[in-house]
């Protein structure tokens, strides 16, 4: 992983503001956050001199948090197109809570409630599902809404009509990303909240698929008044074809246990819904179904209801259309990573424009933390010391007592994560972004600390002796 200015200049070296002082600004602001991901603004900055200079550039209503995110945007576009695989654009919301700060202004209502404000934030993450491997943020929406619109007092016609609505944040995103290159596939994955046949409609025209969640009830092209034919219930009646295995981490209430789910799937073509205007439009896609036949009576049975563009034609396609959407799971991470990493919500900025900026530097550095996880997943087996500087290598074999030369990866991750407070306890698995980003942190403290120790001059033991 390359150190936090070539990361800086890398991510922000491009973005235009106007003035190639504010870009200079920007990547300053950027290497010092990724000094130190977990620390409040004036902690990251250090300084009071860098301290204004990064309060002047975050007030300043010249730069906006689409110039800041528009490079790393555009290079984590041009990985995905370059992949020559399947690259997964993972999409969800979520909120950012500031309540808290009463007096922060440009806020809007969450959740409904005019009590609650914050931002809400729509992400769409590329990911490579082979590896599960974070390529970056293929594009980002910031906005306040108003808590008058969302009082519950509209009917469901007037809320349709409304050009601002949520649920056009989806293919508002997808335009945005645009059309994957040529020998690209681009996926898009989503929870049930994206189940929309315009969404679906959308994706297609721009040459990409997708992968959705169901929960919308749907009329099937056959449908008519006297033999009314639905989605939901000829995906349910579908004859088991295969299984697969899942096994289900613990949770409140709930033990970790391993559940055998059945798998089924078939291609279906949806009908545009009643209220869509003009002629009947179709869709043809595949739905996959996997379920848990019995389970434990304290535990909720397991059912996904999933409908792809992509076809799917045997079992293995079918597993591969559901291990597709277990990543979707890696967009909440993130948001965790935003939140409790990057304490975006614990910014005392007052003005939400202002958070926005913050957003884009938070939201690039958060992917840079579950990068390093990736990194430490990917490729266990290589030698470290061909594949990171020697001298931290050195560092972390000194102190697990090994040869340097001996040290394989993935034993140069776990010993950093050690650092970080990781147990290494059998049953624990893999370290998480969290522990390995301070144990990361603090071995290029000790790297530092070496290096200036090589260059200090020795002092004479008897320079004041009498």
């Amino acid at each position: 992983m390359e150190n936090a200015h070539e990361w800086a200049k890398q991510q922000f070296g491009e973005v235009c503001l106007g003035d190639k002082r504010r870009t200079q600004r920007a990547v300053k602001i950027a290497e010092q956050m990724a000094c130190e991901p977990f620390g409040s603004l004036p902690k990251q900055m250090k300084s009071w001199e860098a301290q204004k200079g990064a309060y002047r550039l975050l007030d300043n209503d010249g730069v906006s948090h689409s110039q800041l995110s528009e490079p790393h945007w555009r290079q984590t576009r041009e990985k995905a197109g370059q992949t020559g695989s399947v690259t997964l654009m993972v999409q969800d919301f979520t909120d950012l809570n500031f309540t808290h700060h009463p007096a922060t202004q440009g806020l809007g209502a969450l959740s409904g409630q005019a009590f609650l404000s914050g931002l809400w934030v729509h992400n769409t993450l590329a990911i490579q599902p082979q590896v599960r491997q974070v390529l970056g943020l293929a594009y980002q929406q910031v906005w306040a809404r108003g808590a008058q619109r969302y009082t519950g007092r509209e009917s469901k016609a007037m809320r349709r009509k409304r050009s601002d609505r949520q649920s056009l944040r989806w293919s508002q995103a997808v335009a945005a990303i645009g059309r994957p290159p040529e020998g690209a596939r681009w996926v898009y994955v989503a929870d049930r909240e994206a189940d929309m046949f315009e969404f679906f409609e959308n994706i297609l025209s721009l040459g990409a698929d997708f992968c959705i969640r169901l929960v919308q009830e749907r009329r099937l092209a056959d449908w008519t008044i006297e033999q009314p034919v639905y989605l939901l219930k000829t995906v349910r009646n579908m004859p088991e074809m295969g299984q697969r295995t899942l096994d289900i981490p613990a949770s409140p209430g709930q033990v970790a246990r391993q559940a055998q789910l059945a798998v089924s799937w078939q291609t279906i073509t949806l009908r545009s819904p009643r209220n869509t205007p003009g002629e009947d439009k179709y869709v043809t896609a595949w739905a996959v179904r996997t379920w848990e036949k019995e389970h434990p009576s304290n535990a909720d049975p397991i059912e996904w209801l999933l409908i792809t563009s992509v076809p799917v034609q045997s079992l293995p396609e079918a597993l591969e259309r559901i291990e597709w959407y277990t990543c979707r799971w890696i967009i909440e991470e993130y948001h965790r990573c935003l939140k409790t990493g990057c304490q975006i919500e614990k910014s005392q900025l007052r003005h939400a424009k202002r958070i926005q900026r913050l957003l884009a530097f938070l939201s690039i550095l958060a992917i840079r933390l579950l990068q390093l996880r990736d990194l430490s997943r990917t490729t266990p087996h290589l030698l470290a010391m061909d594949h990171v500087d020697p001298i931290l290598v050195q560092i972390i074999a000194l102190r697990s007592n090994k040869k340097s030369n001996d040290l394989s990866l993935g034993f140069f991750w776990i010993e950093i994560a050690k650092l970080g407070g990781f147990p290494a306890r059998k049953s624990d698995g893999e370290p998480g972004w969290l522990r390995l980003w301070r144990g990361w942190l603090q071995l290029l403290n000790l790297a530092e600390g070496v290096r200036l120790a090589n260059l200090l001059t020795p002092i004479d033991q008897d320079v004041g002796n009498p």
